[in-house]
């Protein structure tokens, strides 16, 4: 099932300015590069592009969530957007360094250390960068951003 991205984008927009820094979507013409060189994104992935190119949720001092973006777009101030958070330059990283990766795509750092990481299938995991271990498994992109919705607005209301 595809990921309601004017949904998503609906929601988030509900909460007080600078809670979240949305970046623009990615052009279709850099999709094509990274994909010619990188591989076919998961479909939800690319979608997600076509919405919003990273971005950074639930800011409250620091973000929930970091959502990596194709780099090239667009220059960005680098002490507020990481260069080496980008999915075309993290994920030929992420890919070197073990086996069965080849086909991952990473896309997003949680506040605590939580890679995020979608599969050819679709399937959402995160890598726990402490410890070295896999944590959770979401069925999909959608579902992930829906935890992350819920995760955030738990987020917001701590003191």
């Amino acid at each position: 099932m595809m990921v309601n991205w004017v949904n998503i984008l609906d929601r988030l927009s509900t909460y007080p300015p600078r809670v979240h820094r949305l970046l623009p979507p990615c052009s279709e013409e850099r999709m094509r590069e990274v994909q010619a060189d990188l591989g076919k994104f998961p479909e939800d992935l690319a979608d997600m592009l076509k919405h919003l190119n990273g971005g950074k949720l639930f800011v409250r001092g620091i973000q929930l969530v970091s959502i990596f973006r194709v780099s090239g777009d667009q220059p960005l101030p680098a002490l507020e957007w990481a260069p080496e958070w980008c999915i075309d330059t993290f994920t030929p990283k992420w890919r070197s360094s073990g086996v069965d990766r080849q086909q991952d795509w990473v896309i997003a750092m949680m506040n605590y250390g939580g890679l995020i990481i979608v599969t050819e299938d679709g399937k959402v995991r995160e890598w726990d960068t402490a410890q070295r271990i896999w944590g959770a498994t979401t069925p999909s992109l959608g579902d992930w951003f829906e935890w992350i919705l819920r995760e955030g607005e738990a987020y917001m209301k701590e003191v």
